[in-house]
């Protein structure tokens, strides 16, 4: 995780003794970075953040309050893009953004937040702009073989295991391209923003300011970006449009899980050769999985072998006495693109679907 950090001490300055005391302890556990720590505000700020040797740069302030703004200017002249500045704000809005934006700092995150959403902020910050390698964003696509199969619940749980991973927990965005019905911002109780009337005729205007006023954001710090469902329009948009927004999505988070209609569009096989990963979901019955083996055909006809699907069997069972299909059915249908089956518990996922929260927060 720290690979390629070029300086281990950073400073933050904060006047909020709770926000101080949650980052010291945050760091305190890591024997790559050291914090430094300015029980001041931005205002107050002279030459601290010149005197002394640091990697990056964590400012605590309300970006809605003008003077702070332009004494978060100063402090940027002044360090002349040399060190990384990660701004923590309690104001949240589109003038705000804006104006964080063409400052140029590194990250700017909103309170309430978790302290491992900031690390991982900070992280980034001091690796630098250019990804390593192995940290370039990956993209999981979950694409029904039915309707009402449980696409979203997984798409949505892979998302929150992603999110908090133990080895590769990082920033995770939710996209959900089901224009017409889909539901995972409502499955998390959160309201949709993406206005796409904004950018379908110039999908060039979607950039980082936009997404992040668009972006709903769970109490987890999983974000979502959604759309206002229309179930009386078949809506369908360029594959400029969506190829857009999926780049600058990459380009800001580590994990990207796209949730797809069943409905194939001109845009569908562009998303598919994006994608790293590629999981069909399909439950046990005899006409879903025919109709995974013709997904399955369609997509190599359309993508190519360079996109291999994965098929995940939700509401699996296993009987031992019964005449229904049985997992040696499922393998001998799917073959190698059968990689597992999801137990059926329908109480568990309704409670959480209606709580909006992951499965795991269910006691």
């Amino acid at each position: 995780m720290a690979s390629g950090i070029k300086s281990k001490k950073i400073l933050l300055v904060s006047t909020d003794r709770t926000f101080l005391q949650d980052t010291r302890t945050a760091f305190a556990a890591s024997d790559v970075i050291e914090l430094l720590t300015v029980d001041k505000s931005v205002n107050e700020l002279r030459g601290e953040v010149q005197e002394t040797d640091f990697g990056a740069l964590i400012v605590d302030m309300d970006a809605a309050k003008l003077e702070e703004i332009e004494s978060l200017q100063r402090i940027m002249r002044r360090l002349e893009g040399r060190v990384p500045v990660v701004v923590v704000t309690q104001e949240f809005n589109a003038a705000a953004v804006r104006i964080l934006v063409q400052l140029k700092v590194a990250d700017f995150l909103v309170k309430p937040i978790t302290t491992a959403d900031l690390v991982r902020s900070v992280v980034r910050a001091l690796q630098g702009p250019g990804r390593e390698e192995n940290t370039e964003s990956q993209i999981y696509t979950f694409m029904p073989a039915a309707g009402g199969v449980g696409t979203t619940t997984l798409a949505l749980q892979t998302a929150f295991q992603l999110h908090h991973s133990v080895t590769r927990g990082a920033s995770t965005c939710v996209v959900d391209l089901n224009f017409q019905q889909g539901a995972c911002a409502e499955y998390l109780d959160l309201e949709p923003r993406f206005d796409i009337t904004e950018i379908e005729n110039q999908p060039e205007r979607l950039d980082r300011q936009l997404l992040d006023v668009m972006l709903s954001k769970h109490a987890s710090g999983l974000c979502v970006l959604a759309a206002p469902t229309r179930p009386s329009e078949m809506r369908s948009f360029k594959t400029d449009v969506v190829v857009r927004m999926l780049d600058l999505v990459s380009a800001y988070f580590d994990n990207v899980v796209i949730d797809m209609p069943r409905t194939w569009f001109p845009w569908t096989e562009t998303v598919l050769l994006g994608s790293n990963k590629l999981y069909i979901v399909a439950e046990m019955t005899v006409p879903c999985l025919r109709h995974t083996q013709r997904l399955i055909q369609a997509i190599y006809e359309t993508a190519g072998r360079e996109v291999k699907p994965n098929v995940i069997v939700n509401r699996f069972e296993q009987k031992m006495f019964d005449n229904g299909i049985k997992q040696a059915d499922v393998q001998d249908i799917l073959g190698e693109h059968f990689v597992g089956g999801i137990s059926n518990n329908y109480r568990l996922v309704r409670e959480a679907v209606d709580r909006g929260v992951p499965l795991h927060d269910i006691d």
